[in-house]
């Protein structure tokens, strides 16, 4: 894990870096008290798609992680996107940000995702083994948050990954037995977000993952609106759900 730029504000230190992973350059960005010393809880933030690791709700979610619970925060670019779009797929995605709905995610589109899928679950790991290197990180536990593509790459991604204690899911849902049967691998605490009007993640599928999870403790939080319209509210259910299963930072 290379560093490449750093700044603090307001009691946050944000640190730019990168990471070659199967001769991929990977960037990332990872978020810390200022002056962290010692193990922390870590929580992994997976953007959607046509977002990138710096996207405005995922940098309010890390700065309030970080100065709420001392925790250690960390998103990465995942493939195709942000640092790491072609011309083609940053014009496409300035198209779809203006346009009223989102479409739904037709056959193509499902089979471009799986293809990367697998990549970024591996490049997930490869960023975690990274960070709890770290001293100021530590290997203390880990929650992930990912939403809509953050919950495609999350399911296979927790369900693999002992060092997850808790997860936020949703705006995806089962569409095939694959799936459906990684969901049911996850037995950490779960929280699924479902949005009732969805237009991309139709509401049977999220009820479908929620069904299927294998978590003795798991919440589905379901609101009206379509797939972009979580309600700013749920911010605070976040967290206090992960300070819950990761505990706060110690001092320092």
């Amino acid at each position: 894990m290379q560093f490449t730029a750093e700044s603090t504000e307001l009691g946050v230190t944000e640190r730019a870096f990168e990471m070659t992973i199967e001769g991929e350059r990977v960037p990332g960005i990872l978020w810390l008290p200022e002056g962290a010393r010692g193990p922390r809880p870590l929580l992994l933030l997976c953007h959607g798609g046509m977002q990138h690791k710096r996207v405005d709700t995922l940098l309010a979610k890390a700065r309030a992680f970080v100065r709420h619970h001392g925790y250690a925060c960390l998103s990465i670019d995942n493939p195709g996107h942000g640092e790491r779009a072609s011309e083609a797929e940053l014009a496409q995605a300035r198209a779809l940000r203006g346009a009223a709905a989102l479409p739904p995610i037709d056959p193509d589109r499902m089979r471009q995702l799986a293809a990367r899928v697998g990549r970024a679950v591996g490049e997930w790991k490869a960023v975690l083994d990274a960070a709890q290197q770290l001293p100021e990180v530590g290997a203390g536990p880990v929650g992930w948050w990912g939403l809509s593509m953050g919950t495609a790459i999350g399911v296979p991604f927790v369900a693999g990954e002992p060092r997850v204690r808790a997860a936020v899911l949703g705006l995806a849902g089962v569409r095939n037995e694959e799936f459906g049967r990684l969901a049911r691998q996850i037995t950490v605490p779960a929280m699924v977000m479902c949005q009732w009007d969805d237009e991309v993640a139709p509401r049977d599928s999220v009820l479908a993952l929620f069904d299927a999870l294998g978590s003795a403790e798991k919440t589905l939080h379901a609101n009206p609106g379509r797939h972009v319209q979580v309600p700013l509210y749920e911010r605070q259910a976040w967290e206090e759900f992960f300070a819950r299963h990761l505990g706060r930072a110690a001092a320092g």
